[in-house]
């Protein structure tokens, strides 16, 4: 069974942004950390995509 990282990229894309909205109002910058995350694994999720589609050519 081949392990798709990308899937798992975006599912914590999505859910570091709902993190940082829920945490809007109990922590000051958690807006700011929640989509700093969320470009971190959506840069992830790219480079896990490019990898796996350079293993297939």
């Amino acid at each position: 069974m081949k392990k798709n990282y990308t899937v798992l990229f975006i599912l914590l894309f999505s859910a570091s942004i709902t993190g940082g909205l829920a945490l809007d109002g109990v922590v000051e910058y958690s807006m700011l950390f929640g989509y700093g995350m969320a470009t971190i694994f959506l840069l992830l999720a790219g480079y896990a995509q490019g990898r796996r589609s350079k293993k297939t050519e």
